[in-house]
């Protein structure tokens, strides 16, 4: 797949599942055996339905829930993408009541194509940085 393809799925993912909330379009964006891996998530999160229970999680924690694309490189297989996801925590979100806090937080993802659809996610944020948000972990010296 040419890879200015691979990243108009990633493209559409970002702005149709994750800034719309459509979460219809999850069924023709991620393959059957879709493996979403990060730290921060203890769930398994596998194939359109578990994908599904993760989108509603974070955007139902985040009320003006908005992933922002900053820049995005691909080769035959790999989207690489670094990203920004900014809200207001005013749901529970992995086990944490919400705090009112405004998150910034900037992350990259590794998305693999296969046949025009994601098969597989790796996302690797930055965590400490939306725990001292949330107030969860001191803002500290380091």
């Amino acid at each position: 797949m040419p890879t200015d393809e691979s990243m108009a799925v990633v493209r559409r993912d970002i702005e149709t599942v994750w800034n719309e909330a459509d979460l219809e379009a999850i069924a023709d964006l991620v393959t059957e055996d879709f493996v979403y891996y990060n730290p921060m998530v203890t769930e398994d999160v596998e194939g359109p339905e578990g994908y599904r229970w993760l989108v509603e999680n974070f955007r139902g924690a985040m009320s003006d829930f908005e992933m922002e694309t900053e820049s995005m490189v691909a080769d035959d297989t790999t989207v690489a993408t670094r990203f920004r996801t900014t809200g207001t925590h005013d749901g529970e979100l992995l086990g944490v009541e919400p705090t009112g806090a405004e998150i910034s937080v900037t992350g990259m993802m590794f998305d693999r194509i296969e046949d025009g659809r994601l098969s597989e996610r790796y996302v690797n944020d930055d965590a400490l940085g939306f725990m001292r948000q949330l107030g969860l972990v001191d803002q500290g010296s380091f």
